[in-house]
């Protein structure tokens, strides 16, 4: 099925949870979100220590820096995800599950936003279509957000297709990257570009940081006339469901 948007959601978890968190999520969140009438499938990934302290991270108070966690719902199907009948119905699945007390209450969501997809490319040796990019198998993700300067998206999307997505998939474990527009109103003019990774996303981005580098030497980075801003720059791994091997020995 076509994916043509996503819910993007970041929380920030206290370590001291985290096990118990990460079981809940897998074992009750997640099986009860993608019952929804337009989620397709839910992706989740994890910022660790070591990931949060690379070179090429550009945090931000958008996101209340660097969150621990990432969820991406990615959405589709015969009802549009910004429709009333898909808000009703994301309404219903979360009373439903504060009535049973099947809440988590430790910690905090800190970013939640809606995105449709505008574009998808992947390197050379990715040879499916666009619109099957989403559906890709990926070791982690890169999330970038930026903001267009005032009346100029296209000339910020023109730029980032000419410079930074040529060199992100030339990158080493590049595997591909997935242009979205923001549709919630208070967001208008961001634009939100995931790098799918095919291998170690620490390992990537020491290229990445290396890349900004010589961009910023020949005038690739930043936008010539300012016509987008860097906001965020996040890696995260993927989380394997039921294996929770980045937490480390728990107690």
């Amino acid at each position: 099925m076509k994916v043509t948007g996503i819910m993007l959601s970041m929380l920030d978890i206290p370590a001291e949870y985290a096990a118990d968190f990460n079981r809940w999520y897998d074992l009750d969140h997640m099986p009860e979100h993608l019952t929804r009438i337009n989620v397709i499938f839910g992706r989740r990934y994890v910022a660790t220590p070591q990931l949060r302290e690379l070179p090429g991270v550009l945090t931000s108070e958008l996101t209340s820096g660097h969150p621990h966690y990432l969820t991406i719902h990615s959405l589709g199907g015969p009802v549009d995800f910004m429709s009333d009948e898909a808000r009703d119905n994301m309404r219903a699945t979360d009373r439903g599950i504060i009535k049973a007390g099947r809440y988590w209450n430790r910690g905090r969501p800190v970013y939640n936003s809606h995105w449709r997809v505008a574009a998808a490319r992947g390197r050379a040796s990715v040879h499916v279509s666009p619109e099957a990019i989403p559906h890709l198998p990926h070791a982690g993700v890169v999330v970038m957000i930026g903001q267009a300067a005032a009346d100029r998206v296209e000339d910020a999307v023109a730029w980032w297709d000419a410079t930074q997505a040529e060199d992100l998939l030339d990158l080493p474990g590049a595997l591909a990257v997935v242009r979205y527009s923001a549709e919630d109103a208070n967001e208008h003019g961001q634009l939100l570009h995931v790098l799918l990774c095919q291998g170690p996303v620490d390992e990537l981005m020491v290229d990445f940081a290396r890349m900004r580098r010589f961009q910023e030497s020949v005038g690739r980075y930043p936008a010539h006339g300012g016509v987008y801003e860097a906001l965020a720059v996040l890696p995260f791994q993927s989380i394997v469901p039921m294996d929770h091997r980045f937490l480390g020995p728990v107690p």
